[in-house]
C-alpha cells in the first residue's frame, strides 16, 4: 500500500516539473518573438542578413540600388550635394521690370527697391530708378528669392502687382526676358475730397444681421445701422450650411442703383449704368459657386444725387453681412479720400 503511494506522489511530482517546464519554454519564446518584433520596428528598411535568412519572403535590395546606396554615403557624393545645396542658393539673379500709369503710360523716376537673399541670414538690397520708358533692371547678384518694391511721390502703388520672384527651388521660377519686362503699376493721385464712410470707431465696417429667410432689411450709410428709412435693402437666403448646395442674396437702391466694378482703385464714379437691383445666387457645380462671396459695387442714390463705392462681404454659414463704404455728399463723383 506505502508503494502505490510513493509511486503515486512521484508520478504526480513528475507531471508537475513537466508543466512548469512547458510554461517557462513557452514563456521564453513569447519573450523571443517580441524581442524580434521590437527589433524589426527600430530597423531600416534594408534587413539584415540574418533577418533574410530566417524570412525567405523579406525582400532583398537589387545589387544596382544597394551600390548607389553606398556610393551616395561616400565622402565624395556627400560633397557634391552640399555643393548642389549651395548652388541651389546662390543662383544668378537677373530682373528686368517696367513701370506705367493707370494708364499704361511709361512712369519715370520711380523708386525701385531690391532686396534679396541666399542661403546665409543676410539680406542684401540696391535701389534704382525707372527710365524715361519706365524700364529698370537688376544684374551681376546671386541668391534664391528677389522682392521687388516700386514707389513714387504723387502715386498709389498696385496691391495686385507681384512682388517676389524664386530663382530655385520652387514651384514658380521666374525666368528673366529683358523683352517681357515685369509690369508695376502706379496710380496717379488727383484731388482727394472728404467722404463719408462706413468707418466707426475702431471698426472699418458697418456689420448687419439679416435673417436667413429673404427678409427685407434696410440699411441707412449715414446712421452707419439697420434703419427703416435706409438707402439700402438687403435679404438673403441661407439654408442650413452642412451639405447646403445653393444660397443668394439681393441688393436694391430704389431711388438708385448701384454697378459692380472690379477696380482697384474705386476713385471716379461712373454717370450711368446703375441697375436698382442685382442678385447673387450660387449653386453648387455652377462656375459661381462659393460659400464666402465678396462683391463690390459703385452706388448712386437721393435727390440730388449722391455716389459712392460700396463692398459687401456674407458668408453662407452667417447672418451677418459686413459692409464697407465711402459716399461723397457734396454729389460729386469724385470718391478719391484726401490723404
Amino acid at each position: 500500500m506505502k508503494t502505490r503511494i510513493l509511486i503515486f506522489c512521484i508520478i504526480v511530482l513528475a507531471f508537475c516539473g513537466w508543466l512548469l517546464l512547458h510554461r517557462a519554454t513557452e514563456q521564453s519564446k513569447n519573450d523571443l518573438h517580441q524581442a524580434q518584433a521590437a527589433l524589426t520596428n527600430q530597423q531600416s528598411v534594408q534587413p539584415s542578413q540574418s533577418e533574410s535568412a530566417q524570412n525567405p519572403n523579406t525582400p532583398t535590395p537589387s545589387p544596382t540600388l544597394m551600390a548607389e546606396m553606398a556610393r551616395q554615403a561616400t565622402p565624395e557624393a556627400k560633397n557634391e550635394r552640399r555643393k548642389q545645396f549651395m548652388a541651389d542658393w546662390q543662383k544668378p539673379i537677373e530682373f528686368y521690370g517696367q513701370v506705367v500709369d493707370e494708364n499704361t503710360n511709361p512712369v519715370e523716376g520711380a523708386t525701385i527697391q531690391f532686396r534679396w537673399s541666399g542661403f546665409s541670414d543676410k539680406v542684401s538690397t540696391s535701389t534704382t530708378e525707372s527710365d524715361v520708358g519706365g524700364l529698370f533692371s537688376l544684374h551681376g547678384k546671386n541668391g534664391r528669392s528677389l522682392d521687388v518694391s516700386v514707389s513714387k511721390a504723387g502715386y498709389y502703388n498696385s496691391r495686385k502687382d507681384k512682388t517676389g520672384f524664386l530663382y530655385s527651388l520652387g514651384p514658380d521660377i521666374y525666368s528673366p526676358d529683358p523683352q517681357n519686362p515685369v509690369v508695376f503699376n502706379l496710380h496717379k493721385k488727383g484731388q482727394g475730397v472728404e467722404l463719408i464712410t462706413s468707418e466707426n470707431g475702431m471698426q472699418s465696417d458697418v456689420s448687419v444681421r439679416i435673417p436667413k429667410d429673404n427678409t427685407t432689411v434696410r440699411v441707412d450709410f449715414f446712421q452707419k445701422q439697420a434703419s427703416a428709412t435706409g438707402q439700402l435693402q438687403i435679404r438673403q437666403n441661407k439654408p442650413p450650411w452642412q451639405g447646403a448646395t445653393n444660397w443668394s442674396f439681393n441688393l436694391s437702391i430704389s431711388d438708385g442703383g448701384l454697378v459692380e466694378n472690379q477696380d482697384e482703385f474705386q476713385f471716379a464714379a461712373p454717370e450711368s449704368g446703375y441697375q436698382p437691383t442685382v442678385e447673387y445666387d450660387f449653386t453648387k457645380g455652377e462656375t459661381n459657386w462659393t460659400t464666402h462671396a465678396i462683391k463690390q459695387f459703385y452706388i448712386t442714390f437721393g435727390q440730388p444725387r449722391e455716389y459712392g463705392w460700396l463692398r459687401i462681404e456674407s458668408d453662407i454659414a452667417q447672418e451677418t453681412i459686413f459692409l464697407t463704404y465711402a459716399i461723397n455728399p457734396t454729389g460729386s463723383r469724385n470718391l478719391e479720400p484726401t490723404n
